[in-house]
């Protein structure tokens, strides 16, 4: 079997199964730019290929050794039916393992393949106010699919880095307000210096460009134009100068330097007879496209205007509340450790009954740990009810505000949402803003703090068995990584899914009445809709029955039992602990597992109410239907219909007909 290294094995830990690929046909898209046909049935039944999705290759060894080396490359074209679908490769030089095979490629030969981790581009319901992409050669076939998806009405920025003079050959997909800017590589800066210096907000950014350049990219779109990271999806295809999976060096030597620039003014040289020379299937129809020279001109030059997000808008609505959860956060700190201090004394109290102190003794503990736990309880229900009452101001003021502004909304706003949605924001949305204002803040300091707490009392207590109870916790980390790696794009396709049955629900409950005076329930698309949903469950969760039971074994009081009992059994046989050294175990370390699942249900419920709270804000964001004064009312006659300057237009920015003036007197 040939040698796959840590990769190998990490693979496999995490579920990886690998599949036979044949390939079936080669062809040539540009001299340094190869399309492969493969088919494997298999493979594609556990996968559902969609934009800008990928497999993981297993590459046999140029050099003839029997090592293999993994690769991923992105899925163009896919007929899941067949089972045939093809990889595009950048025959790169030097050739590492992908190209040299790439290259030397022909139908009949096969290599191994695994869908492990491959997520989808989804378009947001909420889509942005454009797309700015941002790559090269190598990450073009993603680029296409993700240009291929975008609605006709959304602007898209292309910004790709020009590595050889064939590189503008490749096709790119047509979109009718599509922008392509060249840019020749003359060092990892100059990609992040072409972008245009201008007002990105609410846009989204996905760059995927060489390791170096994505460095200098990162810092640029984040210090200079202000995205945030909820809005920029980055990775880097590949390095230049080395092998893809090599240690990395901060220092390149100078023959890569060298090198780097020899290709840059080769670039840089030919640019200009290259843009004459790209073929009319290169160019998408109607994009524009910029020059090296213009893509250079337009560097930024520190002047960078900041944006602002859509995705930011949940803080600007909780800005009046940030003092009083900062302080909620911080007493509820507090009242967690004094609510611990008990189970403290409690094992200070059988200590004395084992040692045979005084009556005083139990006494003075007892009453301090009755006090303890009634002032915890005290403290708790007071701050509870200083929330409550926060709450209830802001809530009434976010409701008015609310439901003034659906009074003066467009009917188009409510057309291009379910009622579903509508109920979500106004219902759902405010009742959720309530748990993250009384509860979500304290639920999840309490989830952190406890188990931190606990931990370091028994750390003092004796960091050996202390140390021992980490190794359930690191089983939970291992065992939640695998299912999140092996869910892939199905995590974000099943909040989705839940916000579709939410519309579908409502839109179901409105037809009742009408349904059960005219019939017609068999016709009605939720019944359809929850078999796809309950499938989508199935299909998901089924295959992680065995990481869920493994995860919920590791976590079982019974399992921390069994370790501090084997542990110190070992250490007081020995001589080495005190006996009872071990009661702060037995009494607090066995519910440690049950304090470690709390962080996770307290953190989810902290992001649930920050998303709600950036859906309120952007509702609350939108423009309202202007309003005619008094004096205009007046000015115009009874019956009479006036149109004076009116367009339409999907989204702004995009205005579909012209202006129109229209006077209809009222004796018409």
């Amino acid at each position: 079997m040939a040698k796959r290294g840590f990769t190998g094995a990490m693979t496999r830990a995490y579920g990886a199964r690998d599949h036979e690929v044949t390939v079936t046909a080669t062809e040539a898209i540009t001299p340094t730019f190869r399309r492969i046909w493969m088919s494997a049935p298999t493979l594609l039944a556990e996968m559902s290929p969609g934009s800008t999705s990928y497999l993981r290759f297993w590459f046999p060894d140029p050099n003839g050794g029997d090592a293999e080396f993994q690769r991923a490359y992105t899925v163009t074209q896919a007929d899941a039916q067949s089972g045939t679908f093809a990889v595009d490769v950048v025959l790169h030089e030097p050739a590492g393992p992908a190209s040299a095979w790439a290259k030397a490629a022909e139908p009949g030969w096969t290599v191994e393949a695994n869908s492990l981790g491959s997520t989808r581009f989804e378009l947001a319901d909420d889509l942005p106010a454009g797309y700015l992409l941002v790559g090269d050669s190598a990450s073009l076939p993603a680029i296409n699919s993700i240009i291929a998806q975008v609605p006709a009405t959304v602007p898209v920025e292309l910004y790709l880095e020009e590595h050889h003079v064939d590189d503008r050959l490749i096709p790119l997909s047509s979109h009718p307000r599509l922008a392509v800017h060249w840019v020749p590589r003359v060092g990892e800066g100059s990609l992040a210096a072409a972008i245009a210096d201008r007002d990105w907000s609410d846009w989204y950014a996905w760059a995927a460009p060489e390791s170096g350049s994505l460095k200098q990219l990162r810092v640029r779109l984040r210090d200079d134009f202000g995205f945030p990271k909820s809005e920029v999806h980055a990775q880097a295809y590949w390095y230049f100068g080395r092998a893809f999976g090599k240690n990395r060096s901060k220092a390149v030597s100078a023959a890569v330097a060298e090198q780097e620039l020899a290709a840059a003014a080769a670039v840089a040289a030919a640019s200009a007879p290259a843009a004459d020379a790209v073929s009319d299937a290169a160019v998408a129809p109607g994009a524009k496209v910029a020059s090296a020279a213009e893509g250079a001109a337009g560097t930024g030059s520190g002047s960078s205007s900041r944006g602002a997000w859509r995705s930011q808008a949940g803080s600007r609505l909780l800005a009046p509340l940030k003092p009083t959860m900062v302080l909620a956060g911080i007493a509820q700190a507090l009242i967690t450790l004094v609510q611990l201090a008990p189970f403290v004394l409690l094992v200070e109290l059988a200590r004395l009954l084992v040692t045979g102190a005084t009556p005083d003794s139990y006494w003075r503990v007892g009453l301090w740990a009755l006090g303890l736990m009634g002032a915890g309880v005290v403290l708790a229900t007071a701050m509870l009810v200083w929330l409550h009452w926060v709450d209830a101001m802001f809530a009434r003021e976010l409701r008015q505000r609310l439901l003034q502004k659906l009074s003066r909304l467009p009917l188009g706003w409510f057309a291009a949402r379910g009622s579903g949605q509508v109920k979500q924001l106004v219902q759902d949305d405010t009742l959720a803003l309530h748990y993250l204002v009384t509860h979500a803040v304290p639920d999840a300091v309490n989830a952190v703090v406890a188990p931190v707490a606990v931990l370091a009392y028994l750390f003092v207590v004796d960091w050996r068995i202390a140390l021992l109870l980490l190794i359930p916790v690191l089983a939970y980390v291992v065992g939640m990584s695998i299912m999140l790696i092996q869910s892939g794009p199905r995590t974000q396709e099943a909040s989705r899914w839940a916000e579709r049955m939410n519309v579908e629900a409502g839109a179901y409950l409105e037809g009742q009445p009408v349904v059960r005076v005219f019939g017609g329930a068999a016709a009605s698309s939720f019944r359809g809709k929850l078999a796809e949903y309950v499938g989508f469950l199935d299909s998901w969760q089924r295959p992680l029955s065995g990481q869920k039971a493994f995860i919920d074994l590791a976590t079982r009081p019974a399992t921390f039992l069994l370790l501090i009992s084997a542990a110190g059994t070992l250490f007081i046989t020995t001589g080495s602990m005190d006996p009872l050294a071990l009661l702060p175990f037995l009494l607090l370390g066995t519910t440690f597992g049950a304090r470690l699942l709390g962080i996770g249900y307290g953190l989810s419920g902290l992001q649930g109410g920050l998303l709600a709270a950036r859906r309120i804000q952007i509702a609350l964001d939108e423009a309202e239907l202007e309003i005619g004064g008094g004096s205009l009312a007046a000015a115009v006659p009874a019956g009479h219909v006036e149109f004076d300057d009116v367009g339409f237009a999907y989204r702004e920015g995009g205005r579909c007909s012209k202006t129109f003036a229209l006077s209809s007197p009222p004796e018409r």
